[in-house]
């Protein structure tokens, strides 16, 4: 459970970070029509990278909430939250650092047969974050999925949030020649229309990120700006590979 805790943490300060990097970078905040745009424009891109109905979509929304004064307080915000999207209340928890957490989850026709989750964290001057993370099933239609963003967009905005999502899809491309990994580099820069910014590297995966013409200004970086970022792991046994492509940035595992 302590584990648990400390990895939700973790997702949902790097969601501060991201949205907090995003708007100072922008300037302004963004309408959840835009992000829907954007999530489309990912979505298209995505069908010339993987094989047809082969990747999986993750959604996820991270940012500040409303104050909580107290424990009960925090508790409330996480029970309109979970209920607004149909989840079951659960009860609040505290990292190690006794920073405040609610997590609610579930598998509900809201969330079109993938797994949805709402979590909340506070710190101890009564500011809070919430995290809306959608795990669509996998081969779920594009219109499907741009449909479920607009439909959680308003049920956030009952809530007094604006939704920013955050778009991760990832699949198996299967076994590749090193001419094969070169051409698939190339073809994730052409549909994106995406300059390289910065790269990491170890034994088995690479992590580009780039800056794409298609998308929103996004995060900065060190080397400039960011928003999209592209990661091809190599699995040491099978020798298969795997790519995840994301705006802006990759998002930690809840």
């Amino acid at each position: 459970m302590m584990n648990r805790q400390s990895r939700l943490w973790g997702a949902l300060l790097l969601g501060a970070l991201l949205l907090s990097g995003w708007v100072a970078y922008t300037g302004s905040t963004r309408t959840s029509s835009t992000t829907v745009s954007g999530m489309e424009t990912m979505l298209q891109a995505a069908d010339s990278l993987y094989a047809p109905a082969s990747y999986a979509v993750v959604l996820q929304h991270s940012g500040p909430y409303r104050t909580a004064r107290d424990d009960a307080s925090f508790a409330r915000l996480g029970d309109d939250a979970a209920r607004e999207f149909g989840l079951t209340a659960a009860k609040p928890g505290a990292d190690v650092n006794g920073h405040r957490l609610y997590s609610a989850s579930g598998e509900l026709p809201s969330a079109a047969g993938g797994r949805l989750e709402v979590a909340l964290s506070g710190w101890a001057d009564g500011s809070t974050n919430i995290t809306v993370r959608w795990d669509a099933p996998e081969g779920a239609e594009r219109d499907k999925l741009l449909s479920w963003a607009r439909d959680a967009a308003a049920r956030m905005e009952r809530v007094g949030v604006e939704a920013h999502w955050m778009v991760t899809v990832r699949g198996n491309i299967g076994v590749l020649s090193p001419e094969a990994v070169k051409a698939l580099k190339e073809k994730v820069r052409t549909v994106y229309k995406a300059a390289p910014v910065e790269s990491y590297t170890d034994s088995g995966s690479e992590i580009v990120s780039y800056t794409s013409a298609l998308l929103e200004p996004g995060v900065r970086s060190a080397a400039g700006k960011v928003n999209l970022q592209a990661a091809l792991h190599r699995d040491s046994i099978y020798g298969t590979y795997k790519l995840t492509v994301a705006s802006p940035m990759i998002a930690s595992e809840l």
